[in-house]
C-alpha cells in the first residue's frame, strides 16, 4: 500500500542539529526520531514503507520566506512535497513573486504556524493574504489547537479557524493534529466545514485507540489524511498504529493514501511528479 505522510519537518543539513536542539528545549516528552535532515527523513520513510512525505516549513520572520522557497525547490521530488511559508509581515510584492516561483515548481501549499509567526488566525490583517491564496490557487496548512512550546497562547484556537473557514469557503484549509492539538473536545466547531481537512499527527501518541476513533468520527472520512509530525514521532510506529486500528480497510487506505492523493491532484494533476 502506498502511504503519504502529510506532516513532516526537515532542515538544511547545516542547521538541522542546532534546530533540533533548540526545538527540543520546548518539546516536553517528545524527542526527535530522525536527525532532522532530508537524508534522515528518507531513511525513516524507507523503514516505515512511506511513499511520499509533505514537508512543512515555517518562516518565523519575513527574511526567511525566500530562503525557504529555495529550500523547497531544492528538495522537491517524487518522494518529497514541500510547503512554502509566508510570514504575515511579508510584502505584497514578495508574496506574489514567491507564489509565482512556487507554482512554477509545482508547489501549491503554504504552511502557517500562528504561534511561531505571531498572528491570530482570524486577525483581519491576515484577510488580504488569505484572499491572495484563493486567487492564486493555493491551499493553507495551519497549526491548530494548543502548542506545547507556547502555553496559554490562543492564536490557533478552533473558534478562530471557524471564523476564517466561514468567511472564505473558497480557501481549502488543512488543519493539523486531527482538528486541533489537545482541543479535541472542540472539533465540532470546525469538522462540518466542507473546506476543512485534517491530518492525524500527534494524536495516537496522546490518546487511546478508542478515543482516537471517537474523535475521528467527527470528520468526513474522505477529508482525513495520515500525518506523523516527524521527527517528533516515529513514522514506522505511527503506520503500525494506524494499521492496527479496527477500521475497514478502505477507510485505512483512504486515510493513509487516497484522500491526500485526491486532494493534491486537484492542485497539481501530475502530483507527485
Amino acid at each position: 500500500m502506498d502511504i503519504i505522510d502529510f506532516h513532516t519537518h526537515i532542515f538544511p543539513d547545516e542547521i538541522a542539529e542546532r534546530a533540533l536542539l533548540r526545538l527540543s528545549e520546548h518539546s516536553g516528552d517528545y524527542r526527535p526520531c530522525t536527525n532532522g535532515t532530508l537524508g534522515g527523513l528518507l531513511s525513516s520513510m524507507e523503514e516505515a514503507g512511506i511513499t511520499l512525505s509533505v514537508v512543512a516549513n515555517i518562516a518565523t520572520k519575513p527574511s526567511q520566506v525566500v530562503p525557504i522557497l529555495n529550500f523547497c525547490k531544492k528538495i522537491k521530488g517524487q518522494r518529497i512535497y514541500p510547503l512554502i511559508s509566508i510570514h504575515p509581515r511579508t510584502s505584497h510584492a514578495e508574496v506574489m513573486e514567491v507564489m509565482k516561483e512556487a507554482k512554477a515548481s509545482g508547489i501549491y501549499g503554504v504552511k502557517f504556524h500562528p504561534m511561531y509567526q505571531e498572528f491570530e488566525i482570524d486577525s483581519p490583517g491576515m484577510y488580504p493574504l488569505y484572499e491572495i491564496l484563493i486567487s492564486e490557487g493555493f491551499f493553507a496548512v495551519f497549526h491548530t489547537g494548543y502548542d506545547i512550546a507556547f502555553p496559554e497562547n490562543h492564536n490557533a484556537d478552533l473558534d478562530r479557524l471557524a471564523h476564517v473557514a466561514g468567511r472564505y469557503p473558497e480557501l481549502e484549509i488543512v488543519t493539523t493534529h486531527l482538528g486541533g492539538w489537545r482541543q479535541w473536545e472542540r472539533i465540532g466547531e470546525i469538522a462540518g466545514f466542507e473546506n476543512i481537512y485534517t491530518e492525524i499527527s500527534m494524536t495516537l501518541t496522546e490518546m487511546s485507540d478508542e478515543d482516537f476513533l471517537k474523535t475521528l468520527s467527527a470528520f468526513n472520512p474522505e477529508r482525513v489524511f495520515f500525518g506523523t509530525d516527524s521527527p517528533w514521532a516515529d513514522q514506522k510506529e505511527m503506520v503500525k498504529r494506524v494499521m492496527a486500528l479496527p477500521l475497514r480497510s478502505e477507510l485505512k487506505e483512504g486515510m493513509l493514501f487516497r484522500n491526500a492523493l485526491n486532494f493534491m491532484q486537484r492542485y497539481s494533476p501530475r502530483f507527485p511528479f
